[in-house]
């Protein structure tokens, strides 16, 4: 009788320190996020000043050629991010040359000012059932979008000037470990990676 309660004790302790732990973790953060096509939407949108959309899409499109996830063929591009959504890498940056990668879709923003988002581009994400047909099928573009590390952002309306909660992983990076470690936090959406590095 008591290993039985000791062992009870035991796995509700765990238990509750997995619980506690979960409310530490920053990737289960939430951010209110604006998904914009490019800078004249964001004005149109009416929630930041012309100067501020002009600024922030200029930030997410400088990042660009850098950040954009690389993939060696463009099939594998493709089966990612949706036919003819992906140019060679030649065209886009020097770091780029001999792999593929994805147009720009759009930009993600902070909805408000004072959340410190940093305005960064965002990619077309082809619905699983696209590509598990043939590894490149056809991808209208709706509301499935990743960031440069594969986090997910799906809008509320489906189109390029929308709303969405994210996870704070989707559109920031985690710092893990010590020491000043720092990790890629990757949101599942059933691909074991992103592309890969340059």
């Amino acid at each position: 009788m008591r290993s039985q309660t000791v062992t009870l004790v035991m796995l509700a302790g765990a238990g509750a320190a997995a619980f506690g732990l979960a409310h530490l973790d920053p990737s289960q953060d939430e951010e209110s996020v604006l998904v914009y096509a490019n800078a004249d939407a964001c004005i149109a949108g009416n929630r930041r000043t012309e100067e501020d959309c002009r600024s922030e899409y200029l930030t997410a499109r400088a990042a660009y050629p850098e950040v954009a996830p690389r993939y060696a063929t463009v099939s594998d591009c493709e089966a990612h991010h949706g036919s003819s959504h992906c140019l060679p890498g030649d065209g886009v940056a020097m770091s780029a040359a001999g792999r593929f990668v994805p147009r720009m879709a759009g930009y993600v923003i902070g909805r408000r000012v004072d959340q410190n988002l940093t305005p960064q581009p965002i990619f077309d994400h082809a619905p699983k059932s696209e590509t598990s047909h043939s590894g490149s099928a056809g991808h209208s573009g709706g509301a499935g979008y990743c960031t440069s590390w594969g986090g997910r952002i799906t809008t509320s309306s489906g189109g390029t000037s929308s709303s969405a909660r994210v996870a704070s992983s989707a559109v920031r990076k985690v710092a893990y470990g010590g020491f000043g470690s720092t990790g890629r936090s990757f949101s599942s959406h059933g691909w074991s990676s992103h592309g890969s590095g340059g």
